[in-house]
Order: C-alpha cells, then sequence, then structure tokens
C-alpha cells in the first residue's frame, strides 16, 4: 500500500470539516442548530453531525492540527497493510463520545471535534497500555511528547470548552483500544 494512500482517511476526514465550515459559513452559521445538545431528542443527530461543526477558523485549526497527526498515528498502527483502521476507531469515537455527551453533558451546544482529538489520544495511550508491543509504546511515547498538555482539557473546565467532550472521548478511545485488544486476542 503506497504511503499517501494509508492516511487517505484521515485526510478526507480533515478536508470534510474544512468543506462543512465553508458551508456553515456560507450559510451564516444555519448549521449550528445541527450541534449536539445534551438530552434533547430533537437534538439526537448532533451525535453524527457536532464533530463537523466548528465555531471559527482557530476552533477549525486547533482540531486539524491534532487530528492530522493523531489520524495518521492511528492509522501507521495498522498492520498487514489493512487499511480503514482510522475510519472504525474514528466512528466509534463519534458515537460512544457523542452518546455520552448526549447523555451527561451539561446543557449547552457542543460543537467541534475536540472529542475526535482525544479519543485518537486515548485509543493510542489505550493500545500502548493494552497491547504492549514495540510499536504501539513507541508511538504512544511520541504521542505524549507532543500532546501531553492535553491531559489538563479533561478535568479543567473553560468557558464555552466542551471538557466532557475531552473527557468521554478520551475514555471512548481508551475503550475503543481495549475492545480491538480483546477481539484479536
Amino acid at each position: 500500500m503506497s504511503f499517501l494512500k494509508r492516511f487517505q482517511d484521515v485526510f478526507i476526514f480533515v478536508g470534510s470539516l474544512w468543506a462543512v465550515f465553508a458551508l456553515n459559513w456560507m450559510l451564516s452559521g444555519a448549521l449550528y442548530q445541527y450541534g449536539l445538545v445534551p438530552r434533547n431528542i430533537g437534538a439526537l443527530p448532533g451525535i453524527l453531525v457536532s464533530p463537523f461543526l466548528h465555531a471559527g477558523y482557530v476552533h477549525l485549526i486547533s482540531n486539524s492540527i491534532p487530528l492530522l497527526i493523531l489520524g495518521c498515528l492511528v492509522s501507521l498502527e495498522t498492520r498487514g497493510g489493512r487499511r480503514g483502521q482510522f475510519r472504525s476507531v474514528c466512528l466509534a469515537l463519534i458515537l460512544f463520545s457523542g452518546g455520552l455527551v448526549w447523555c451527561f453533558g451539561r446543557p449547552a451546544l457542543h460543537i467541534g471535534a475536540s472529542g475526535i482529538v482525544y479519543g485518537l489520544l486515548g485509543y493510542l495511550l489505550g493500545s500502548a497500555w493494552w497491547r504492549r508491543d514495540f510499536r504501539s509504546i513507541i508511538i504512544a511515547v511520541f504521542v505524549l511528547a507532543l500532546y501531553s498538555g492535553l491531559i489538563s482539557g479533561l478535568f479543567i473546565p473553560m468557558r464555552g470548552v466542551s471538557f466532557e467532550a475531552h473527557l468521554f472521548g478520551f475514555l471512548s478511545g481508551g475503550l475503543i483500544a481495549y475492545i480491538a485488544y480483546s477481539s484479536k486476542k
């Protein structure tokens, strides 16, 4: 498998975030109505849609860069040239973390892909913990060196930031790593 083809799903996902951002900008923010509002039955579609909505360029860029890096690391983790690892992890993160935010989050509008960012972080660290193979551990050490500062975002509420998405994304990522590990035993 070619080097770039291995990361194709990551590039498509991040590109789709930018495409939705541009569309939302052209629609004067009309897509924000599809964000995630916890315990609101009408906002259930927000579980799937909210990661694609961002409050501004800074918000989008701050999610895009770690998504590219962490997403490519998840793709590198794949053995045997199998594609789709990022796609399946990302979809599971959207469903698990979004579902948890919908059930337990503050009653506010939750948007952005930071839950996915934290989920990928949790997945990569969880993979190293469960698998304990050389590749997973090297990736985890690299991730910790780059993104150890993200850990504070798990527990410290900041105004206008969904720490719930961070926390539930991280926990979901660890759970998904465990499920992936257990299913291959």
